[in-house]
């Protein structure tokens, strides 16, 4: 059994959000992927299965070459064709909501009203319906009938500013990062509006934006942005560097004393990095010029997976810089099964991304490839998941009741926590002096604005584990608790005695979530490491590059994947929690933070196990179309992207552009034609962004019909008429900080009340009125416990 059996969901998501439904799919849930009889738009879309000895092979779709995009966000749901501008296909679709939990769909804002299928309308008919809406800009808002795509979604998202390096434009990460990341965004909202339905028997509508979704995945941008009105450069990898060695290259990330001082031993403490100042992290940003070159030479004749699993030994966070063949090739990847074998097109088996999660040791991944056009039209419909235990006294945040313990440290963990707590439930979040969450030191004081937003709204408990009465108050917490997260080293919480098999020995409901940057199981799961460490070992770093560097890694300063798997981790938190309601079971789910990034790449991975050597670097550049790229604009650092897929998005340029004579050319009169004269086209384009600002292109364009979107950074988000009209900015006054404006939602429920926000607790706040209130302690064993350092009230440093 998993955790969605039972549910129904009819998705009507085309390219942006598909993910939304194989992630439902995933963990059990019927979905009937239902496209146009002329084929959905995804089933167009590159990366297709090489056609080397294939010329015949479709997957459903007539007269087309299989699309890989479809098949690995489509694997495991069933396929049915209908026409939402015919009567009859409207009738088929209400036959099929007749039975339906959940309706997915990602037509521009209007699109169903104006078939008469307006969501409101399908609300009121289907009163237990959740529809979710997936729209770039969302339902509201000045930029709610602007064109995107995921290049844009991703530019004014804030993600693509810091991509790249600074003498080149900014670099859309390969894949559709922005698409894919809103579909998770979109299956936790799915999810949250199910839960809540169980409780109260009604559905909703939820609206989900990919500008704001993947707003919530840049790093702290906005709230560090509101204090230190700073929005960084684009510096290539930054403070991640990546370091040459004999066969390709390492990334090694040394933020801390220790891990400097093991590097110094390992590479015999050349003199020319002797000195002490340089045991601050800071002093070696100054030397980089020199330390860089000693490390590599130490580096030059050996291997880079050598290299990595020597820093591991010694402690040190280092991951190789792996090609495509490489990720699906190491030994790492294979003793996880990390890929499976699966039919992407008729008689045509790729290796393909298992799957995002294991639940209590399995993996959670699709059951069958994508549906071919119209296979399963003649299926009957099955029932719906029907709640036999709703509360309609339930109050109207749909986590209300809940507890949760959090483990998290850095960016995954807390972000599980963040949504939760958001939605009502009541987290606690668990450190000590002696090992509290780093993200709360780093900029060397105990509060900041990246801790601020990701630890809002939750309690601080201050508890020593590593003291046996530390440890026996923590698993008396866990009797009461219903959730409990953490993203420790492998191993960590087996040795506190608070291992997933330990946990559900204390409370079999209990639903526990862990996520390590390799995984918990296979011969890396003991490398330590950040965020950016999972873009060489999964295959990102290689391709998040500019095509003519491609032995040149350009890098990023983004610590994608944390935050994404943050709302992974809220999504399966929430899978577990529906599936007891039922069972009165719960479960350990586990996600590794590199195979989340390999999943959002397994569209290029399976087309490089067909052809090996196939995929490389693309840089901005797209065979959908052109232009199609990141041109400058006038002010420093300021680009604007725009995207050209058709032939009426080139008529409205060249109306735009004022139909110059360059643009009159017989030959850019096709999509063909014009990508051959890229380059061209590209000069000339950028002629004209460089003349305005970007926010002046993205409108004029805009107004004409054509996608585009300027590349947005905190600076901008800021100031935003779009995201302040939706009332993303969410402003508190932050003790230790003062004033902070933190990121708000990227949707938006008409059941759902807005999120809980209130400040990030204090190290051990809560500390005196947990033991109270909920251990049952006296103030006399309190005061007793805290001079004995099991317990801990807030430093003097707040």
């Amino acid at each position: 059994m998993r955790p969605l059996d039972g549910i129904r969901v009819v998705d009507l998501a085309d390219e942006k959000g598909e993910l939304c439904g194989r992630l439902l799919a995933d963990l059990g849930a019927d979905v009937v992927r239902v496209e146009p009889p002329e084929g959905a738009i995804s089933r167009r879309l590159p990366p297709f299965v090489p056609q080397i000895d294939r010329s015949g092979v479709r997957n459903g779709a007539p007269n087309r070459p299989a699309s890989l995009y479809f098949a690995v966000r489509n694997a495991g749901k069933r396929g049915t064709t209908l026409d939402i501008a015919t009567p009859s296909g409207r009738e088929r679709l209400h036959e099929l909501l007749d039975s339906a939990d959940v309706l997915i769909e990602s037509y521009a804002p209007g699109t169903l009203a104006r078939h008469e299928l307006h969501p409101r309308a399908l609300c009121e008919r289907y009163p237990k319906l959740v529809l979710v809406s997936i729209t770039d800009f969302g339902q509201t808002g000045p930029y709610r009938d602007y064109r995107g795509t995921d290049m844009i979604g991703f530019a004014m998202g804030g993600m693509m500013h810091r991509a790249g390096i600074f003498a080149k434009p900014p670099l859309v990460a390969p894949g559709a990062l922005a698409y894919d990341a809103t579909g998770a965004t979109a299956a936790y909202a799915t999810l949250l509006a199910v839960f809540k339905r169980l409780r109260t028997q009604r559905g909703q509508h939820i609206d989900v934006s990919v500008m704001e979704s993947v707003a919530n995945l840049s790093d702290w941008a906005l709230p560090s942005y509101s204090v230190m009105k700073n929005s960084g450069a684009r510096a290539g990898a930054g403070i991640y560097t990546l370091y040459r060695c004999a066969d390709g290259y390492i990334r090694m990330i040394i933020l801390v004393e220790h891990h400097w001082r093991a590097l110094l031993n390992w590479i015999g403490n050349p003199e020319e990095l002797r000195d002490p100042a340089l045991n601050a992290f800071v002093a070696r940003l100054m030397k980089m010029d020199v330390i860089v070159p000693a490390i590599e030479g130490f580096f030059r004749d050996q291997k880079k997976v050598d290299v990595a699993r020597e820093a591991q030994s010694r402690g040190i966070p280092a991951t190789p810089l792996l090609r495509p063949s490489e990720v699906l090739s190491n030994e790492h990847t294979l003793e996880r099964g990390s890929f499976r074998r699966l039919e992407v097109a008729k008689g045509v088996e790729a290796e393909v991304q298992s799957g995002f999660f294991t639940i209590d040791g399995e993996r959670m991944g699709p059951r069958t490839g994508p549906p071919l056009l119209g296979e399963n039209d003649d299926d009957a419909i099955t029932d719906g998941f029907e709640a036999t235990d709703s509360d309609a006294s339930t109050g109207a945040h749909p986590l209300e009741g809940l507890r949760v313990l959090d483990f998290g440290v850095g960016a995954v963990g807390v972000e599980v926590g963040r949504l939760l707590a958001e939605y009502g439930a009541e987290v606690i979040k668990i450190e000590t002096r002696q090992a509290p969450d780093f993200i709360r030191t780093i900029l060397g004081t105990y509060m900041n604005p990246p801790f601020a937003s990701s630890s809002r709204s939750k309690l601080g408990f201050g508890v020593n584990l590593k003291t046996e009465q530390g440890r026996e108050l923590i698993k008396r917490l866990v009797c009461m608790a219903d959730v409990v997260i953490e993203n420790n080293g492998t191993g960590v919480m087996d040795r506190l005695g608070l291992g997933a098999t330990a946990l559900h020995e204390l409370n079999p409901r209990i639903i526990s979530f862990s996520s390590q940057m390799v995984g918990s199981f296979g011969p890396w799961k003991d490398w330590i490491g950040y965020g950016p460490n999972t873009h060489p070992v999964s295959g990102m770093q290689h391709l998040w590059n500019y095509p003519e560097d491609e032995d040149r890694p350009a890098g990023s300063t983004n610590v994608y994947p944390d935050h994404f798997v943050g709302r992974l981790g809220a999504f399966v938190v929430l899978a577990g929690l529906i599936q007891r309601r039922r069972s009165g079971r719960g479960l350990h789910a586990d996600a590794a933070q590199f195979e989340a990034a390999i999943a959002l790449l397994a569209d290029l991975l399976a087309q490089e196990s067909l052809a090996p050597g196939s995929v490389k670097p693309l840089g901005n550049a797209s065979s959908r179309g052109a232009p199609w790229g990141c041109y400058r604009c006038e002010g420093e650092d300021d680009w604007c992207v725009v995207n050209v897929g058709s032939d009426s998005e080139w008529q409205g340029l060249r109306t735009a552009l004022g139909d110059p004579a360059w643009a009159q050319d017989p030959e850019l009169a096709t999509t063909e034609g014009r990508i051959r004269a890229r380059d061209r086209i590209d000069r000339r384009l950028e002629d004209w962004t460089a003349k305005r600002s970007s926010r002046n292109v993205m409108e004029t364009l805009q107004s004409h019909g054509v996608p585009a979107g300027m590349v947005a950074h905190a600076g901008t988000h800021f100031e935003d008429p779009h995201l302040a009209a939706r009332g993303y900015p969410q402003p508190i006054d932050q003790p230790g900080i003062g004033p902070v404006v933190l990121e708000g939602p990227a949707f938006r429920g008409t059941d759902l009340p807005d999120p809980i926000v209130f400040q990030a607790p204090k190290l051990g706040e809560h500390t005196r009125q947990i033991a109270s209130e909920l251990l049952g302690l006296s103030d006399a064993k309190i005061q007793e416990l805290i001079e004995a350092g099991v317990l801990e009230d807030p430093p003097d440093e707040g």
